[in-house]
């Protein structure tokens, strides 16, 4: 006969395999134009939910943004309704429902056997039109929004580099192409059209520290000179981490507005992978012409798992 403490045992594995939920949480404030930007995104296995606002503090906000997804069911805002009506292997059919403009659509979305591309787009109802349309594939992406026009990205591993290329139409077209030599300096050279300006980035690590497993730079000095376009100059920029959650950054951008920053990172921040359950990012920035007209930046940043 089975005892209980075997039957809990064996449960055990099935519940450590779960995927958790998670919560992240974000909320800047700037001094020089008095604006708070928050987000919070919390997101599970069949469940998701997105909220995002930013506006002024004088009272010209604007309304906030929210998505509530619950399995295949999708809320937008208080408007848009996504409703699944069929599902296959291969296909999946939405009704969508904006409430605040009236138009019914119908949503389908395809996808190859091996999952290796997926096309999804929105047909209006009322009037027949093609509002939405995205492509995806392994090396890119191309999307079209009714009044908005076609994005398109896409990536290719070359000489040893990876090449990029990353279109709007109308807008702008920027390729890029990043390499990386023995001595671990990363080359990043960036054409911009139609703005016909040239970047090269060239990022350098003098020092690493061992994190773990991992050996990761602790101090890292970036330098990107931009010729022609709108908005020559050179930007530079180093980072030092003291710590496992401590950051200094410092630069300068010598470019058509000269300015100067420096900055704080303590805890969870992009600077550490967003380890840790909470963090603050200070920044304070001035510009070069105009030393009086210094500003401030507060980011607070919370993760936690549940």
């Amino acid at each position: 006969m089975k005892t209980m403490t075997d039957m809990a045992a064996k449960s055990e594995p099935s519940e450590t395999l779960r995927s958790p939920g998670t919560v992240n949480m974000s909320a800047t404030y700037n001094t020089r134009n008095n604006d708070i930007e928050s987000s919070v995104v919390a997101r599970g296995d069949l469940w998701r939910l997105e909220a995002s606002r930013s506006g002024s503090t004088s009272g010209n906000d604007t309304s906030p943004l929210y998505l509530v997804q619950l399995g295949p069911l999708l809320f937008v805002r208080d408007s848009t309704l996504l409703l699944p009506v069929h599902l296959s292997k291969q296909h999946l059919l939405w009704y969508g429902y904006d409430r605040k403009n009236g138009v019914h659509s119908l949503c389908p979305a395809i996808w190859s056997k091996q999952r290796r591309w997926l096309m999804m787009s929105m047909m209006c109802l009322n009037p027949v039109a093609c509002s939405f349309m995205d492509l995806q594939f392994p090396n890119g992406q191309v999307t079209y929004v009714s009044g908005e026009g076609i994005t398109a990205s896409g990536f290719v591993p070359l000489f040893g580099g990876l090449l990029q290329a990353h279109g709007k139409f109308p807008g702008e077209t920027r390729m890029s192409f990043s390499c990386k030599n023995k001595r671990g300096t990363r080359f990043t050279p960036m054409f911009q059209w139609p703005d016909k300006s040239l970047s090269l980035g060239v990022t350098q690590a003098l020092a690493y520290k061992r994190s773990g497993l991992m050996v990761r730079p602790s101090i890292q000095v970036s330098v990107c000179p931009t010729f022609g376009g709108s908005d020559p100059g050179v930007r530079a920029e180093v980072i030092h981490s003291l710590k496992e959650e401590l950051n200094v950054m410092c630069g300068l951008s010598c470019s058509r507005n000269p300015s100067a920053f420096t900055a704080l990172s303590i805890g969870r921040s992009k600077w550490n992978g967003q380890v840790g359950s909470s963090g603050v990012v200070v920044t304070l920035e001035t510009p070069l012409n105009n030393i009086g007209r210094t500003s401030l930046s507060v980011q607070l940043n919370g993760g936690f798992e549940i």
